[in-house]
């Protein structure tokens, strides 16, 4: 047989396990997009579950806030009720309800303070008594009763309210004082509110998005909710939704249609969240798939037949002349073949010729290989290097991050008045004080690299600003488990506050880090030969020789386990005390432990001293919010209100400068990433609108440079914020305010 026909008879065999190996596809792609379906329709409705878990755990933490009002405690219910119309003044569709140990409704925050509201433990009633809604109970009083028997938080089915005469959930917590239940609070949410939720969530088109009860009724629907609202679900989809894990089924709605259904049952409410969607419009473009890949392999394999017949031409032709000129080959000769179709023939054909040249080429392709390995190996180098810093980044990050998780479900399980709550506060405010100075760190380090960190110089006393800061940290318990003592002397500098308190802060945490509980830290000021000497000494486990040398090496570690941090915080020291024409140094202490030294230089004290920290007493202040954040506004609304402050809420600039015309505020605390315009104009209006009445003005925002305090001061604001804020900096800056 000629090479034509072997290449014929290979084309042949290869067609039939093609077209298997085809088909064998198209079963697997069909397969494959059905799971796809099924999976992104079960990730879409776990979300959508996912989403109505945060809006009940929102109301749940703004509950538990309410529920340890200090106006509770003394039974002041008036102000109590003040306190919760301002906290609801953002949720159009939910009130706040307390009642007292015999369900007698004592607050409403949808009705004026002394209004006559009806009892629920009286006016319950079963399904049926509401002929709008005939499977729906009436009153809602079951929470309640609930609550007061077993002490716990409850999330209700949904209920006909006796106040709005509306279908409602609600959100029951125990007010509990010394040890006792002395109220309920409610939070009463209108079930339109959760169809809102769920339309916001843009489920898929021609989708049917639905939130069921544990009684299996209709709390909110996508899709004439109002109508549907207190019905059950279609009969096969109700089926489906009781079995206790969700899962995906074929079923048909309450009106007629069959769907495929899928639906996630919610551990924190017991609801079930159920996605369907019309099973032609699912199951469409798997049959079209189907069908185009069907034809495409059939047009495929057409064509590899039809090339591999053109391609055996061009290959045996210029074979057979290859054979023909062989003598000519072995003499010597050059053969003039017609390859052009077939370079690979030609190329065999110069091979002989340029064999030496090839010996050449080798050793060079040898040369650039062994460059290109040693590259590679230098690049796995710097890859290792990466991978070991970013895991132990990740070790510090979630070191904090599991305190702080750990924390908040204390504080979620825990009387709010307990020790354990207080312990569980500390905790968080200690590891967000540590996570934002680790970032901040990392920050600095970039910024001292490229050359963008600017001082911010002023004359101050160095003693008294360490002074100031030890006292905060011992305020904030970070001091319990040592023993910290502080001698400082009156020593003036001409430095950066800010970045002299960093140096203070990052030496001051490596000598409690490394320092055994019960120990002693110290930390003294004084002034020495023209210079300003701080010293922290601490007894721990001390530092070796070899590591004195290269402490203040960046990224270099001590620490074991992980317990040497990032390899940041000594680097940022010593390039901080350098740009203030300063040193760090690191020596052993006598009895064990290290003792590290700055020294600045020292600056003559000036003529007139302003005391540090003078700001006018602290009292009530009228405070505007402009926050586009929900939730960091409503929780730095709560924090300021229970601080004693009369509080507004505005979610963009121009609500919050038509809040300000209403009533004029002495503090504005304002966003500057607004959706309407940004937190510049909004200050920049208001000064104009206050024109010679003063008017407090605080920039928040995450941008923290130099050039962005700048524009903030040229805005018109008296002060400059970073995100997060901690409640000692904002009482300081409201105090600081005239």
């Amino acid at each position: 047989m000629r090479l034509r026909s072997h290449l014929i008879v290979l084309v042949l065999a290869a067609v039939a396990p093609l077209l298997a190996f085809a088909v064998f596809i198209v079963v697997q792609d069909l397969k494959q997009q059905r799971e796809i379906l099924d999976r992104g329709m079960r990730d879409t409705v776990r979300a959508l579950s996912s989403a109505i878990d945060g809006e009940v755990n929102t109301s749940l933490a703004l509950l538990e806030t309410l529920a340890a009002a200090a106006a509770l405690d003394g039974g002041d219910l008036k102000t109590f009720h003040q306190i919760c119309v301002r906290a609801m003044q953002a949720r159009k569709g939910a009130y706040v309800t307390l009642f007292d140990v015999s369900g007698k409704p004592r607050v409403n925050s949808s009705r004026p303070f002394g209004a006559a509201l009806p009892n629920p433990l009286r006016g319950t009633r079963p399904p049926g008594a509401d002929l709008r809604y005939p499977n729906v109970p009436l009153g809602g009083g079951d929470p309640v009763k609930q609550v007061l028997e077993t002490g716990r938080p409850v999330v209700s089915d949904l209920f006909i309210s006796l106040v709005t005469a509306g279908p409602r959930i609600g959100l029951d917590i125990p007010v509990v004082r010394q040890g006792r239940v002395r109220y309920v609070l409610e939070m009463s949410i209108d079930a339109e509110e959760f169809a809102r939720l769920l339309v916001e969530q843009r489920p898929p088109a021609d989708s049917l998005l639905a939130l069921v009860d544990r009684k299996g009724l209709v709390i909110a629907r996508n899709v004439d909710s109002a109508r549907r609202v207190g019905t059950p679900l279609g009969a096969s989809l109700a089926a489906h939704a009781a079995e206790p894990e969700g899962g995906s089924r074929v079923g048909r709605t309450a009106e007629g249609v069959d769907v495929y259904h899928v639906f996630a049952r919610s551990r924190l409410t017991g609801w079930t969240t159920s996605l369907s969607m019309p099973k032609s419009d699912a199951l469409a473009s798997l049959t079209e798939a189907l069908a185009l890949l069907a034809g495409g392999a059939a047009i495929a394999v057409l064509l590899g037949l039809l090339a591999a017949l053109v391609i055996g031409k061009r290959i045996s032709v210029p074979i057979s002349s290859l054979a023909v000129s062989a003598d000519s080959l072995a003499r010597g000769e050059r053969a003039q073949l017609d390859v052009s179709a077939v370079r690979e023939l030609e190329e065999l054909h110069r091979a002989l010729v340029t064999a030496g040249m090839e010996v050449r080429e080798g050793v060079a392709e040898r040369e650039r290989r062994r460059l290109a390995e040693a590259k590679e190996a230098e690049a796995h180098a710097a890859a290792r290097a990466k991978d070991e810093f970013l895991a132990v980044l990740s070790h510090e990050l979630r070191n904090p991050l599991a305190a702080l998780s750990s924390a908040a479900h204390v504080l979620k399980m825990a009387d709010p008045a307990s020790e354990t709550a207080v312990k569980a506060r500390r905790v968080v405010e200690r590891q967000t004080k540590h996570m934002s100075r680790l970032v901040g760190d990392l920050l600095d380090v970039s910024r001292i690299a490229v050359g963008k960190l600017a001082l911010d110089r002023e004359r101050f006393d160095l003693g008294e600003a360490v002074g100031r800061l030890a006292s905060v940290w011992r305020a904030s318990g970070r001091f319990e488990r040592h023993e910290v003592s502080l001698e400082t002397t009156p020593v003036w500098v001409d430095a950066d506050r800010a970045r002299v308190e960093q140096i203070v802060a990052n030496l001051l945490d490596n000598a409690l880090k490394f320092t055994p509980a019960g120990k002693a830290v110290k930390l003294s000021v004084k002034e020495e030969d023209g210079a300003a000497v701080l010293r922290v000494a601490d007894q721990g486990r001390g530092i070796s020789a070899e590591a004195a040398g290269r402490i203040f090496d960046l990224f270099v570690q001590e620490g074991q386990d992980g317990e040497g941090g990032l390899g940041i915080g000594l680097a940022l020291v010593k390039r901080l005390a350098e740009m203030h024409g300063g040193s760090v140094s690191v020596a052993g202490a006598d009895g064990g432990g290290s003792v590290f030294t700055v020294r600045l230089p020292s600056a003559p004290q000036p003529a007139v001293q302003e005391p540090a920290g003078a700001s006018r007493p602290r009292g009530a202040r009228s405070v505007l919010i402009v926050e586009d954040n929900d939730d960091a506004r409503q929780m730095l609304a709560e924090e300021l209100a229970l601080d004693g402050h009369e509080v507004r809420v505005a979610r963009d600039g121009s609500s919050g400068l038509a809040l300000a015309g209403e009533a004029q505020p002495d503090i504005a605390l304002i966003d500057i990433g607004l959706p309407d315009m940004d937190g510049y104009e909004v200050a920049r209006r208001l000064r104009a609108a206050h024109n010679g009445q003063r008017i407090g003005l605080v920039a928040l925002t995450g941008f923290g440079q130099p050039d962005d305090q700048r524009r903030a001061i040229d805005a018109g604001f008296d002060a400059h914020i970073v995100k997060p804020v901690t409640a000692e900096r904002l009482k300081q800056v409201l105090a600081e305010l005239r």
